[in-house]
């Protein structure tokens, strides 16, 4: 696994190299303009060992002004694992980084494995298929009592609560669908991970699917010209006859 991998930067939090100590190149920094949100195909947006109702998925996908509402909170079901399959609308993206938010205690997912343009994934054929990056997810994030079905605050406005991966981005170009896989938690006596947000940054181009329709000048016929010859010398001919 490379450096590259697993850096990652949390808001008010060191770079994390992971134990890794020889140089390389950091990565390059993000903007909020270039969350990709708003290119999510929300309506297809589908997961697998889910405990909510489909509508909580799409609305963690937050925008600016939604971003610091800790509610919906996605929860795994039967164990912590968790697929989260995310179609773009009519466009490639080139993905830069992906942005969460979760529990930082009690429910925190650890290793995530993403895969990029495979939409054939399921937990039965998932330890047979190479994810195109591998990323570990530092216990950072909101208290556990926060997302309680009794808790109260519905807004916290921090940003250490929220850890940006440094995405390869050779390697996540030309991205149509990204599939998220919680593989892991921290607290392993656990068996259900929650996340509270999830963010893509990069760049999107929009493909254009119209049909081509190409219009070809018909070419002259030979034909037609011998033809209309032909005709004006048997014309000619009747003209001298007479």
């Amino acid at each position: 696994m490379s450096c590259e991998n697993e850096h990652y930067h949390g808001h008010g939090h060191n770079h994390n190299h992971d134990g890794h100590d020889h140089d390389h190149v950091a990565p390059i920094p993000t903007l909020s303009s270039q969350s990709l949100n708003s290119k999510v195909d929300l309506d297809k947006v589908s997961a697998l060992n889910m405990a909510n109702p489909k509508s909580d998925l799409a609305r963690i996908f937050k925008s600016a002004e939604t971003k610091y509402e800790v509610k919906p909170v996605i929860r795994s079901d039967c164990d912590e694992q968790l697929i989260i399959i995310i179609p773009f609308l009519n466009g490639s993206v080139k993905l830069y980084s992906l942005i969460l938010r979760t529990n930082g205690e009690e429910y925190c997912p650890k290793v995530i494995k993403l895969f990029k343009n495979d939409t054939s994934i399921d937990f039965d054929n998932l330890e047979g298929k190479k994810p195109t990056q591998t990323i570990n997810h530092p216990q950072i994030g909101l208290a556990t009592d926060i997302d309680d079905e009794d808790g109260q605050q519905t807004v916290v406005e921090s940003e250490d609560t929220f850890v940006e991966h440094y995405l390869s981005r050779p390697k996540f170009t030309g991205v149509e669908q990204l599939t998220l896989v919680v593989e892991s938690i921290h607290d392993e006596s656990e068996d259900q991970s929650r996340i509270h947000l999830i963010e893509l940054r990069g760049e999107f181009t929009e493909l254009n699917r119209d049909p081509v329709v190409t219009l070809y000048e018909q070419a002259a016929n030979p034909a037609d010209h011998k033809t209309t010859e032909t005709r004006l010398e048997n014309q000619n001919q009747f003209q001298f006859g007479s």
